[in-house]
């Protein structure tokens, strides 16, 4: 897939989780990025490429963009026993139960690099795929942050919590305010679509669920929105 964009081709270059084949950049990029971006390309021991915008424009697939694009053959997702054996003592991290869209897994990305997430785990089934929407959506933090693909959700909470870790549900009728919650040192945090939510199954093995306190009439906020201020308001509990 062609990532595209500056700033998502710029962090997919800092990366040391993903790889890509090639850069592409349209004779539209400034001579200072294109020297730039050949530079890293160079050390990291892959080609860069230079072409016509119209040149570009049908590799890419994309019409209007900004002129730069990372080819990526495969996205490369952790391992989940790697990746749980590395995790610190203190960490949080965020299970996704059936987010399809492209924006909300992006943004749920993005908010997860902002505020320090340790992963994102996704299930196989009924989750959206690391896509080149979703780099874009995610300004490029699909590239840094840990994204497990997983088969069985509710057994991997199961084995979340064998590892020391408190599991909470978010949900809109959830048991304890987020202010008035006290995270255990290892936490996560199971968000659900906002069309069907969490599933009942991976529901009921959570430890509790927490809510975040709203003006009466809000019905509920986009899942991006709640991952950003559960993220935040948790990274700042956990730190004292």
């Amino acid at each position: 897939m062609w990532i595209t964009g500056k700033h998502p081709v710029e962090e997919l270059m800092a990366s040391g989780r993903q790889k890509p084949r090639r850069l592409l950049l349209s004779e539209s990029v400034s001579s200072e990025d294109r020297k730039r971006l050949a530079g890293s390309a160079s050390v990291l021991g892959i080609p860069c490429l230079e072409c016509p915008r119209e040149e570009w424009e049908r590799r890419t697939g994309e019409r209007g963009g900004t002129g730069f694009a990372a080819e990526l053959e495969e996205y490369r997702y952790a391992d989940f026993h790697e990746w749980a054996a590395a995790l610190p003592e203190r960490a949080l991290v965020f299970l996704l139960d059936g987010i399809t869209d492209p924006q909300n897994m992006g943004a749920i990305l993005r908010n997860a690099r902002a505020f320090g997430v340790d992963g994102v785990i996704v299930p196989k089934d009924r989750s959206c795929p690391v896509t080149a929407a979703v780099f874009r959506a995610s300004a490029g933090a699909a590239a840094h942050v840990p994204i497990v693909l997983v088969t069985n959700m509710a057994r991997t909470v199961e084995t979340l919590q064998e590892k020391g870790f408190w599991l909470y549900a978010a949900a809109e009728e959830g048991e304890t305010d987020i202010s008035a919650m006290k995270p255990a040192a290892r936490t996560g945090i199971v968000l659900g679509s906002e069309e069907r939510g969490i599933r009942k199954l991976v529901r009921e093995k959570c430890d509790g669920s927490v809510r975040i306190p709203m003006e009466p009439g809000v019905d509920s906020l986009n899942v991006g929105v709640t991952a950003g201020i559960l993220a935040f308001h948790l990274r700042n509990l956990m730190a004292k």
